[in-house]
């Protein structure tokens, strides 16, 4: 049955009538709202027009929409529709009747039982692990952004604002770099937020619903935690991204180990079998099965680093197996040459996304020694980021000797690049007297950019696919197109798109079949492939 609007209804598009003012945030007005053909109470997330008039960040919340929807957790509060009318932008999301997890805690105290403390936890961290999956990072994890649904009869919590602190992020809204407190130390020094940025905002959010004092910087602004927490909490903040672990190993300890209310004894990585869960934790490396705890995405059970990973752990069973085995029969094992296998196993694991051929058989000895030959670099690796206080996103493409490179910040500025890479150095040049030079390891690319007479320093990592780079040149109703677009490991693109020399952000490309749509006509891009040599 239709619904008639009533006196102080606001439409919202054709199908929503906004109702009363509920909250307000640093990016947005939260009202109620309801759907004219009935249905259960949405919330409205209203953006402030800041937000709303950038249309690039419309661009990016049109874009994402889909994989925003695809968060379907019984954690995290579902995305129902986007309206983008009338110079507004409105996120229709799931109604959660109940209190923010800061109004909550306040209300009894201060500070949750142990017990509270691992439920929510558990919860919250399968909700981070579901978008991690997806290649969604929060970004701005906090109490206020978790809602304690009512009458549930137990502690059921749901975690909001999935994904729009990272997109007003790229798009250079000032409210993206989370809330104060709750920003991982790689994030403030500039460098690009990961997975493990959510992994830190965790642990500070579990040490303070336990505590009712939030963390200060490093391990020794911890307080003194119940037992089972404190060496998890202390695995979450670690400094280094790389050693934290993953959300989803965070919910699978909170839901297998019951926090105690006694603070835990000994040092900050024992007590409660935390000191085992955590040396396994760090053994952990991003790409692996689940959610990425470093720069890395998410990788799919089925590819060849799930293979290898499952091929380290079932190497690591024999030799234990093989050892047992030894001391109930009395033979001995070669524990050197088994540690050895095991190291190389797990090596493998971390196997980097540069790699080089594999190096060619000795020849026996000759008579005469056959002239020396310089041998072509191999080497074929990806590496792309954002750069640190709006300098744009670089992507860095090396194929057997030769990098390719552009830099963009997906609205005006943005410049390509070309020039060799060998022996861990690469230099690079563009038009206007742009360069690009530095150096690079499996895992990293490390140097100088300058553009524009304006120089900076930056650091990136190495990515996989679906991360590429494209670049299309066409020509649209008698006006010259060029344009490039960055895909980042989680989908994300960032392009700019010239038009008879007039910069402009580009338009969304479809990967799929390498085209987008330029004033109504379709114009093809071709990618910068390292594997098969496109574009090189």
């Amino acid at each position: 049955m239709m619904r008639t609007r009533t006196p102080g209804d606001d439409p919202l598009g054709r199908e929503y009538l906004l109702q009363e003012v509920i909250g307000r945030g640093a990016w947005a007005v939260v009202r109620r709202a309801t759907c004219r053909s009935g249905g259960p109470d949405l919330v409205a997330k209203l953006l402030r027009p800041q937000y709303a008039g950038d249309r690039y960040v419309r661009d990016l919340l049109l874009r994402e929409e889909a994989v925003l929807r695809e968060l379907d957790h019984p954690a995290i509060v579902g995305l129902r529709d986007l309206v983008v009318e009338s110079g507004q932008i409105a996120l229709l999301m799931e109604f959660v009747d109940g209190p923010n997890l800061r109004r909550y805690v306040v209300d009894r105290g201060g500070r949750l039982p142990a017990a509270d403390v691992g439920a929510v936890g558990a919860q919250v961290a399968a909700a981070l692990a579901a978008a991690h999956a997806h290649g969604v990072v929060h970004l701005d994890l906090k109490p206020e952004n978790v809602l304690v649904a009512r009458g549930s009869g137990r502690l059921v919590v749901k975690l909001g604002d999935f994904g729009v602190a990272a997109l007003l992020s790229e798009a250079g809204g000032e409210v993206s770099g989370g809330t104060p407190g709750y920003i991982a130390p790689e994030v403030l020094a500039g460098r690009p937020a990961t997975t493990a940025a959510d992994v830190f905002a965790l642990g500070v959010m579990l040490a303070e619903l336990a505590t009712g004092v939030r963390p200060g910087a490093g391990p020794a602004g911890l307080p003194e935690l119940p037992g089972g927490l404190r060496g998890l909490v202390h695995s979450c903040l670690a400094t280094d991204p790389r050693d934290r672990p993953s959300a989803r190993s965070v919910a699978a300890h909170l839901r297998t180990t019951r926090p105690a209310d006694r603070p835990a004894a000994g040092p900050a990585v024992a007590g409660s079998g935390a000191g085992t869960w955590l040396n396994e934790t760090r053994l952990r490396r991003p790409g692996g099965p689940g959610p990425a705890t470093g720069t890395g995405p998410a990788t799919p059970r089925g590819d060849a680093t799930g293979r290898r990973r499952r091929h380290r752990r079932t190497v690591a069973w024999a030799v234990a197996a093989l050892a047992a085995l030894a001391t109930l029969t009395g033979f001995t094992v070669n524990a050197a040459a088994a540690n050895k296998n095991a190291a190389a196993a797990d090596k493998e694991i971390a196997a980097p996304t540069a790699t080089t051929a594999p190096p060619a058989v000795p020849a026996k000895a000759a008579t005469t020694p056959p002239a020396a030959t310089k041998k072509p670099d191999r080497t074929r690796a990806t590496y792309a980021a954002h750069l640190p206080d709006g300098g744009g996103t670089l992507y860095l493409a090396l194929r057997d000797g030769v990098a390719i490179a552009y830099l963009c910040d997906g609205k005006r500025l943005e410049a390509w690049f070309r020039g060799s890479a060998a022996a861990g150095k690469f230099r690079l040049t563009g038009k206007k007297g742009a360069t690009l030079q530095g150096s690079f390891t499996a895992d990293r690319a490390s140097g100088e950019v300058t553009v524009g007479g304006e120089s900076r320093l930056f650091s990136i990592p190495a990515v996989d696919k679906p991360s590429a780079l494209y670049r299309a040149a066409a020509k649209v109703r008698n006006a010259e197109v060029k344009g490039g677009w960055i895909v980042l490991p989680d989908g994300r693109q960032v392009g700019v798109l010239q038009v008879d020399g007039t910069p402009q952000p580009a338009p969304p490309l479809d990967t799929a079949n390498g085209a987008a749509v330029v004033d109504g006509d379709a114009i093809s891009a071709a990618p910068i492939d390292i594997d098969r040599g496109t574009g090189f």
